[in-house]
């Protein structure tokens, strides 16, 4: 009998190894078929983007690019982050509702093969959601960088047109915005906040009229709003309440350029009508507003030419995310006044890292594959690499023996760090009083804090 029991164990044991052994090597095939599948398709699919100047539509060989060494080491999602901050903005809605809808079907798929219960499902779609939404808005919040113009001797890169909180719809500091200029190889840059001018005090003094120059975004009273760029520190609230045409007036008055941000978000008044009022230049690229039709756009370029007018590619940055993907260029000398070497209409180009995306209804559809297929057609060899090795560790790491442990223990990781993050946001919208974070960011962060620690709850209690 006692033998029996025995026989009856070591064969249980040996069934029980066997089994988890068909199980790796089934999660080891799969890896390979993943692996294939990603080294084909870009094989398939390579066609490496070129900087260019989209006003001339030429490339810069002279110009190139340098990524921030963290980006092999973290490939996979710095190539999840470039891709979101880099979105069409009209895109970011039905891009986001693929995403959530395809990690919802894909996860019920899973749940069904693996005959899991309701209550099993409903928890894994809950956490699948909750990781996305906390990925996205990681993108948004950490300081990772983008690439670095490298220049020819003789050009600076610029950006006329940038926001830190003390816009009512910034969230960063002024000193943020400093890391981020010099971190993306900008020589010279103007704060423009939206109607107000005192950020310029936040900067450090050695930087102001050498790398930070004055300027302000202010709102017409005919609907439309104006860069104005200045030479010297001046106060915004004498130019508030004034048609479009009455600010370039008074703009002019005090040595100021006026610039015309955006103007396809609007599209009121025409090109010619802006040029009669007086207006020195218009924006033709904006980070913020990505959707400018092309046939539009090149027409404003033309028209820009034709009438000797400056032309811009801008960050429009207000501190959500680190990473741009145009530079406005020309000969200048750096710690010079801007606005002077402006005002002297230089030869500008703006180089753009970008190709055209397809905007069809089918892409938006399948978005995570669109996002997949650009990536593996731009990637350059070395990141593909990083990216399929760090595939690779963290597949095996989520089928492999320490999966139960990071599902136990990821979900408190993150609750810490979002309950930091909600505080980190707080104290610098103190320094302001930041209606925008205190309503908006910090309840928004303090909620996946909130959903992340209930995770937590759930894991350990499931695990009991």
């Amino acid at each position: 009998m006692i033998r029996k029991l025995k026989r009856a164990v070591k064969t249980q044991a040996v069934d029980t190894v066997g089994v988890k052994s068909k199980n790796n090597n089934t999660a080891l095939n799969w890896l390979l078929l993943l692996l294939c599948f990603i080294a084909g398709s870009s094989l398939l699919f390579y066609s490496p983007m070129f900087l260019y100047d989209l006003i001339s539509g030429a490339k810069t060989p002279n110009f190139s690019l340098q990524w921030p060494v963290i980006r092999f080491f973290i490939e996979p999602y710095y190539a999840f982050t470039y891709y979101a901050l880099t979105l069409n903005r009209n895109f970011y809605q039905p891009a986001v509702i693929s995403w959530f809808a395809w990690v919802i079907v894909l996860i019920l798929i899973y749940c069904k093969v693996s005959a899991k219960t309701v209550k099993q499902t409903i928890v894994k779609v809950f956490y699948g959601v909750l990781f996305l939404l906390s990925a996205f808005v990681l993108t948004a919040m950490l300081p990772l960088e983008g690439a670095k113009l490298i220049k020819p001797a003789g050009f600076i890169a610029v950006d006329t047109h940038s926001h830190s909180l003390y816009s009512h719809d910034g969230v960063a500091a002024p000193a943020s915005n400093l890391t981020f200029h010099n971190k993306h190889g900008y020589d010279s840059f103007f704060i423009t906040e939206h109607a107000v001018s005192s950020s310029l005090e936040q900067f450090p003094q050695n930087v102001v009229n050498k790398k930070v120059f004055p300027g302000v975004q202010m709102q017409t009273s005919d609907g439309i709003s104006l860069v104005l760029l200045a030479q010297k520190k001046f106060d915004a609230s004498n130019f508030r309440g004034k048609t479009t045409e009455e600010l370039i007036s008074l703009a002019h008055e005090n040595g100021m350029i006026a610039i015309v941000p955006h103007w396809w978000k609007w599209h009121k008044f025409t090109f010619e009508e802006l040029r009669d009022m007086g207006i020195d230049g218009f924006e033709i690229y904006n980070c913020g507003y990505r959707y400018f039709d092309e046939t539009e756009q090149r027409a404003l370029i033309n028209f820009a030419k034709q009438d000797g007018l400056l032309m811009f590619g801008v960050t429009d940055w207000h501190g959500w995310g680190y990473m741009t993907d145009v530079w406005t260029v020309f000969k200048g000398s750096k710690n010079v006044n801007l606005r002077d070497q402006l005002i002297e209409n230089p030869d500008i180009s703006v180089i753009l890292y970008r190709e055209k995306q397809s905007s069809d209804i089918g892409r938006f559809i399948f978005e995570p594959f669109a996002a997949f297929y650009y990536y593996v057609k731009n990637a350059e060899t070395i990141y593909l690499f990083s990216f399929m090795f760090w595939f690779a560790v963290l597949f095996l790491l989520l089928t492999g023996k320490v999966s139960k442990y990071i599902t136990r223990n990821l979900p408190f990781a993150m609750s810490v760090f979002f309950a930091g993050a909600t505080a980190f946001y707080i104290n610098i919208a103190s320094d302001v009083m930041s209606r925008f974070i205190f309503l908006t960011v910090a309840p928004i962060l303090a909620l996946i804090c909130v959903l992340w620690f209930v995770v937590w709850i759930i894991n350990k209690k499931a695990a009991k």
